[in-house]
């Protein structure tokens, strides 16, 4: 990765010369600028939840996936033993 980039990782989303770095305040920016947030406060907090949701969701599932796709090796029947 490249040392001028935020955290030294991807992804990266530049707008105007700044960059914006992580994922989910990538798609948290997108939504906002087009619309997608939410009309009123609570709609873009229940929006950022379901984002939250989502994220928790694949904390949970990456040492499955890993398996599924060949990165590791585990249990695809009991998938919890993979944690």
């Amino acid at each position: 990765m490249k040392p001028e980039m935020p955290f030294e990782q991807l992804p990266v989303l530049e707008i105007d010369g700044q960059q914006l770095a992580q994922s989910y305040a990538i798609c948290r920016y997108l939504a906002r600028q087009f619309g997608y947030a939410g009309k009123t406060p609570f709609e873009e907090a229940v929006v950022d939840s379901i984002a939250d949701q989502i994220k928790d969701y694949m904390i949970e599932i990456r040492p499955f996936i890993k398996v599924v796709w060949g990165f590791e090796e585990g249990d695809l029947v009991s998938p919890e033993k993979n944690s």
